[in-house]
């Protein structure tokens, strides 16, 4: 008996030292290197652009939040999709191959050296942007559009932009501004709530299904009000009504996506958002799968939930608010 209560006792330890140190794995894992980006200028005030799909049935509206930026000695605005779910800020090696092609001006600043290039520098929104060291991914549109109105994405904007700083996205103007505190005009009438940036990953306190919940704030998941697993799609979704099935492309992988309409509210501190859909999503990797179970998140939030509204998001003062502009 004594032996069975210690093979027992063995497993038992064995499984919490394994569920310990997969929590410090998966902690190390998706902790993002250190920050490379510097801003000087604050505050900067710029124009949202939403990309569409009108080859889906019915068509996407908003598929990609962009914002604009200037590069030195050019006179050509391009753009970086605006993605909270990425920690930090990357180019497009077929976008940097086709801009040093182009413009001269630009073929020793975009020079990569071992998928990275050093001292990227660009305009936002007013502000100057300095990358000490800026990955580049191999993928990107290979040609220049002959519009020079039609907007040419170079990369991503991650989230290494918002540390220690403050960014209100008005989603009635279309309009963001990037500033190192909360205007006191903005601030008087926010009604507050908790947010986390752990590991540069937008974490926002909400009220969803009665109680208050962890959600992650994927500002590249522009289609989708919420994302979440099987099992809460199914108790949330309407009964009876019938779901919608897609297929999506997320960094060059397929994923099947279902949505479904839903009668659920957000609760954003003292706003309530009527939720509408929402989403689960065949396909993600193993890796991803995981750090929603360790991290103990509900889901992930687009942008839809504060279509109309403005997001003012405090990440120097760890508190976030949804309000009408």
């Amino acid at each position: 008996m004594k032996t069975l209560f210690k093979i027992l006792l063995s497993v038992v330890v064995l499984l919490v030292l394994s569920g310990i140190g997969g929590y410090f794995y998966m902690k190390q894992k998706f902790a993002p290197p250190a920050n490379q980006l510097t801003i000087a200028g604050l505050p900067a005030t710029g124009l949202l652009h939403w990309t569409a799909d009108t080859t889906a049935k019915p068509a996407v509206q908003h598929t990609a939040l962009l914002v604009p930026v200037r590069l030195p000695n050019c006179a050509r605005t391009f753009y970086l999709q605006f993605d909270t779910g990425v920690p930090y800020t990357v180019l497009y090696a077929h976008q940097i191959e086709v801009l040093r092609t182009h413009y001269t001006a630009l073929s020793t600043a975009l020079q990569a050296s071992h998928d990275t290039v050093h001292n990227f520098r660009f305009g936002l929104g007013g502000a100057q942007v300095t990358m000490r060291r800026t990955t580049v991914l191999a993928q990107g549109r290979p040609e220049l559009p002959a519009d020079s109105l039609e907007p040419y994405i170079i990369g991503t904007l991650g989230t290494d932009v918002l540390d220690g700083r403050v960014l209100v996205l008005d989603y009635s103007r279309n309009q963001f501004t990037l500033a190192a505190q909360v205007p006191d005009s903005l601030a008087r009438r926010t009604e507050f709530a908790p947010l986390a940036f752990t590991n540069r990953r937008l974490l926002l306190d909400a009220g969803l299904q009665g109680k208050t919940q962890q959600l992650l704030f994927d500002s590249g998941s522009s289609g989708n009000a919420l994302i979440t697993s099987q099992d809460t799609w199914k108790q949330m979704a309407t009964p009876g009504a019938p779901a919608r099935t897609t297929v999506a492309n997320s960094w060059g992988k397929k994923l099947l996506v279902h949505k479904a309409p839903t009668a659920a509210q957000l609760r954003f501190g003292t706003t309530e958002v009527p939720l509408r859909t929402v989403t689960y999503i065949e396909g993600m990797n193993l890796m991803q799968q995981t750090l929603m179970r360790f991290s103990g998140l509900a889901g992930m939030l687009g942008n839809e939930p504060f279509a109309g509204r403005m997001l003012v998001l405090d990440v120097k003062g760890g508190r976030y608010g949804v309000l009408q502009p």
